[in-house]
């Protein structure tokens, strides 16, 4: 039999610890034996007839032994295991035989008659139910110990076998204990049944009782309740078998005894049944009251399931039968085909208008094809109810046939959603992301025009770079020529001739000064000193100039809008590139022409600029030209017609500047400059001519410092020549150590870039520290970012650019020592 959670030992409960059940039965089995063992030495004694005894003995113990067989049936039916058949069927012999007994007992029923046998069927029926319980008891350990719980696999069939061999058991003893009874063996004379004990039948049946509770005791060790009970009841017989042999005769001591113990063991069973029939019922209780438990939750879980399927959002319609009717929809699909009888319907019926639209092809084919199908984007004309008008819908749909287990089908589940308002979005998305591709191909030309610009102007950022490096080392050989052409002329005053030639090698050193400057000009290098400026000032400053250089072919035309805002630039240098610019024009108009210059306010990216275009009607440039029109000695005129620096200056300036330039032209139509300059808030300040100051010199101590010797030793002879005291350094830090070791030193004249470890600037921070009243005077051909920065000169800087004149140099010098000390 196999164990159930009540049966089972309590949770933590240790091995060596019984339980109650155990204690229970163990203390009954205690009690029989202790009993039992106690009346043994009277066992043979004589004891009153009693002439209730026997009827009721052998009525309880019948009864109780069917009742067990009812209660054991209807157990197997439950549990099905050959264990609880072999009980049935040992309890059902055991009442049949008993039965018989009481039949054979003379005077049972009727005085001194016997019913049922002759002299020797009492005793060995009596032999044959102690027997058959002995065995049912043996055969229920021996099926637990071989095979715990095993269950029949046809329990019908199992009962009826075992019915008919208990029935055959039966007819079989009934013949052998009554027709055969004078061929059995003699065990009862007058009532003794020694016999029976010294022949050995009565200790065989104690044997089989002992290997039962053996066997038992090693399939269950008596852990369950049904198990531990058996244990007694088979004591019980043991000590009734034991007792009733040591009584020896009927009416014995031992003889009644051993009808009482017979009697408990078959009642131990009888309440033993009852009781596991009542855990029984008590179990289906409580299973009954779990499955309306159960029942409530599945009925309130439908309802749950039911309001969601009504209230999903896509749209389920569920078909059966033959003609595919509709037996369930939700609340979507009726909003989807509008207020109309549909469920009991066929759906050709329900919604004809789809007729024609690929729907009811569509569930024929999954009904032929058992296989599912799904649809997207299925355009379908639905009427909103039965007389509505038409309205297109998209939809997503999914045909599901319903299989049953015999591989019919039983219908089909059709699960969708309207993505009417998602498709036409996506429609009007394709149209914008079409425009999109339009717009995507446009701003991909304008990158590719900006990445040529960008290249062109990494280009002309090259190019400067080189150039400017260039102009540095050309102004140093430059300042170099000049200076000796100063000091030749100093030397040979007398000499008209020496005089001329010197004045034209200094002309060709101011040729080169100019295109050297028109250089660092385009390589944004060249030192700019800006201030607020009035274009249309700078212009009526310069017109007559202008109008000059262009000649009278060219008509200049003036287009100034009078609120032009000011801008920030080099006045000087402004001035230049005009010049310049107009004067590329006239080249550009040979046959004469108009130059318009055009001033007004503008806005570029968010900032505000002022817009200078000068427009010409000359030849104009095509794209290569223009391509390359700022790159510096770039010229389209002949040898010795231009130098190619007019445009690439203007370029440079203007960026240096924090502005913008470019080129708009074409082939006949002319040229147009465009110049944005940055727009300021300050008032524009008036310009003062300075009159050239004679040559003067002084008797202050000057301190040069140059890393070439050349110019150290040029520079030197003309101060000295103008009555300074001076001193030479090679290098920054030479220098400084002069600056240790002079007591006064009046001015610091000192070139920007030098090699070594301390810098220009750096040199003049310790002058200034070592004598407080020092002037520092800055000289350089190409300044880079020593003392000038976003194209400006620092703010108290002194800068004298190379090549210089003699003069020049004198007036610089004569003007810093004759100011107030910084």
């Amino acid at each position: 039999m196999t164990q159930t959670a009540s049966t089972l030992p309590r949770a933590g409960q240790t091995a060596g610890k019984l339980l109650p059940f155990q204690r229970q039965a163990l203390l009954a089995a205690l009690a029989i034996a202790l009993l039992t063992a106690l009346l043994m030495p009277i066992a043979a004694h004589k004891w009153p007839a009693i002439p209730s005894f026997l009827p009721s003995y052998q009525t309880a113990i019948i009864g109780a032994y069917s009742v067990a067989a009812y209660l054991l049936y209807g157990y197997f039916k439950q549990t099905g295991t050959y264990a609880m058949l072999y009980l049935w069927g040992g309890s059902v012999y055991t009442a049949a035989i008993l039965l018989a007994q009481f039949l054979s007992v003379p005077g049972a029923f009727v005085p001194n008659v016997r019913l049922l046998g002759g002299g020797q069927t009492t005793s060995w029926l009596w032999f044959f139910w102690h027997l058959s319980a002995t065995g049912m008891l043996f055969c229920y350990a021996l099926a637990e110990l071989r095979a715990p719980g095993l269950r029949v696999a046809d329990t019908g069939a199992a009962f009826r076998r075992c019915l008919s061999w208990t029935g055959a058991a039966v007819v079989v003893t009934l013949l052998g204990v009554t027709r055969f009874e004078p061929l059995l063996p003699v065990v009862d004379v007058a009532g003794d049944f020694n016999r029976i004990t010294h022949s050995g039948y009565a200790p065989f049946i104690q044997a089989v009782i002992m290997a039962a509770l053996a066997m038992l005791w090693r399939a269950t060790r008596f852990k369950t309740p049904i198990s531990a009970w058996i244990g007694v009841a088979m004591v019980a017989l043991a000590f009734d078998n034991a007792i009733t042999m040591a009584g020896g005769t009927r009416l014995s001591v031992g003889w009644y005894v051993g009808r009482i113990n017979a009697l408990l063991a078959a009642l131990v069973m009888l309440g033993l049944y009852l009781k596991e029939i009542n855990r029984v019922y008590l179990r289906a209780a409580q299973h009954a009251e779990l499955l309306a438990q159960a029942n409530e939750r599945l009925e309130s879980q439908h309802a749950r399931l039911l309001s969601l399927f009504e209230q999903a959002p896509g749209f389920v319609v569920v078909l059966g039968g033959d003609h595919c009717h509709i037996q369930i929809v939700n609340a979507a699909f009726a909003r989807l085909v509008g207020a109309r009888l549909l469920v009991g319907l066929p759906i050709r019926k329900a919604l004809p208008e789809l007729e024609g639209q690929h729907w009811f092809e569509l569930i024929d084919s999954v009904s032929h094809s058992k296989r599912p199908h799904v649809e997207n984007g299925m355009k379908l004309v639905l009427r909103r109810g039965p007389d509505g008008a038409g309205e297109t819908r998209y939809i997503d749909v999914l045909f599901q046939p319903n299989i049953g287990a015999d591989g019919a089908l039983a219908g089909i589940f059709i699960q969708g959603q309207d993505v009417t308002e998602q498709h036409l979005a996506r429609v009007e998305l394709e149209r914008h992301q079409t425009h999109l591709e339009s717009l995507v191909r446009e701003r991909t030309r304008s990158l590719e025009e900006t990445q040529t610009a960008l290249m062109h102007a990494q280009k002309l950022e090259a190019i400067g770079k080189l150039t400017g490096g260039v102009a540095h080392d050309f102004n140093n050989v430059l300042h170099i020529i000049n200076g000796n052409l100063d000091l030749i002329k100093m030397l040979a005053v007398a000499n008209a001739k020496v005089q001329e030639r010197c004045q034209l090698a200094q002309t060709a050193v101011r040729r080169g000064a100019k295109l050297s400057a028109q250089l660092l000009a385009f390589a944004r290098k060249q030192p700019l000193q800006p201030s607020a400026l009035k274009l249309d000032d700078v212009f009526e400053g310069i017109d007559l100039l202008l109008k000059r250089a262009v000649g009278e072919r060219v008509e200049m035309r003036y287009e100034i809008a009078p609120d032009a805002w000011n801008v920030e630039a080099d006045p000087q240098q402004l001035e230049n590139v005009i010049l310049n610019l107009v004067l590329n024009a006239s080249d550009a108009m040979p046959e004469g022409g108009v130059l318009a210059v055009s001033v007004a306010n503008t806005l570029r990216d968010g900032a505000e600029y002022v817009h200078l275009a000068l427009r010409d009607s000359g030849v104009g440039m095509p794209e290569e030209v223009k391509a390359r029109a700022f790159e510096p000695f770039f010229s389209t005129k002949g040898v010795g017609k231009g130098t190619g620096l007019g445009l690439s200056m203007a370029y440079g300036f203007v960026k240096q500047s924090g502005g913008h330039i470019d080129l708009d032209s074409a082939p006949g139509a002319g040229t147009t400059v465009n110049i944005l300059l940055p727009r300021t808030d300050e008032a524009a300040s008036a310009r003062k001519s300075e009159a050239a100051a004679p040559v003067q010199g002084g008797d202050e101590t000057i301190l040069v410092v140059d890393d070439e010797a050349e110019i150290r030793d040029n520079v030197g002879a003309m101060l000295t020549q103008l009555g300074y005291k001076v001193l030479s350094a090679a290098s920054a830090d030479a220098a400084a150590a002069m600056l240790e070791a002079q007591e006064r030193i009046d001015l610091l004249f000192t070139d920007v870039i030098m090699p070594g470890a301390m810098s220009s600037t750096v040199l003049a921070e310790r002058a200034r520290a070592r004598h407080p009243g020092i002037r520092v005077l800055f000289t350089s051909g190409y300044t880079e970012n020593a003392v000038m920065h976003n194209g400006r000169l620092d703010e108290g800087v002194n800068l004298l650019s190379k090549p210089y004149a003699r003069e020049e140099l004198a007036a610089a010098v004569r003007k810093l020592l004759s100011a107030k000390a910084a």
